[in-house]
């Protein structure tokens, strides 16, 4: 799904006459992100960087749960084995 969007992002750049350097001194990060990101080659790019890429080439981004568990979720399961653990 990430290449997808690093593909679509820079796309939207080209399209928008918008240099790697130029959208990533509008983002306020620095090139090689950008540049990497497009290449889908990064080790840590946030979602907050992503979404303020897509912000600026007037996209939305919207991130959804698929199923997986919450924060809340997994704290609840374990609230509930810790009491069955102590019950035993």
């Amino acid at each position: 799904m990430l290449n997808i969007l690093s593909q679509k992002a820079k796309e939207l750049r080209k399209a928008k006459g918008l240099s790697q350097q130029a959208l990533a001194d509008l983002a306020g990060l620095d090139r090689t992100t950008v540049g990497a990101f497009e290449r889908n080659d990064y080790t840590d790019i946030g979602i907050r960087k992503v979404q303020r890429i897509f912000m600026l080439l007037d996209q939305s981004l919207t991130v959804q749960t698929i199923g997986l568990p919450t924060l809340d979720d997994l704290n609840a399961v374990n609230h509930q084995e810790s009491g069955v653990n102590k019950d035993n």
